[in-house]
């Protein structure tokens, strides 16, 4: 997969409901949208990186620490950037939020209506 700015980048887990709230707001803001869903694509460990990098947050922090996986697996960890990545794409749940990317801005959306601080 590679990254095109003039497009929006949504990095997201279909199985959510907030995330799929995310998404229809995303779709009402642009028509060039690209669906990076974890539960049906492997998102490539480059543009994880650039997201978690532009976001000046440790890999931990878009972890959703309520998740089982979490509590068993990871509490009392700080994983680096690789291995939160492998973790993500192994157990989707682990995505806390959607992550939009649209030319330099970068916006971990824990809200849906927070994609629209990308435009």
């Amino acid at each position: 997969m590679h990254y095109e700015k003039s497009e929006l980048t949504l990095i997201y887990n279909g199985k959510k409901i907030i995330d799929k709230k995310t998404l229809a707001i995303a779709q009402g803001i642009s028509s060039n949208i690209n669906r990076q869903d974890i539960n049906e694509v492997r998102l490539s460990n480059t543009l994880f990186r650039l997201a978690i990098q532009k976001l000046q947050l440790k890999a931990k922090d878009i972890m959703d620490k309520s998740s089982p996986y979490y509590q068993e697996n990871i509490k009392g960890r700080d994983p680096d950037i690789d291995s939160a990545y492998y973790m993500i794409m192994n157990n989707p749940e682990l995505l806390k939020s959607p992550i939009a990317l649209f030319k330099d801005k970068v916006v971990f959306c824990i809200t849906p209506s927070d994609v629209l601080k990308v435009c």
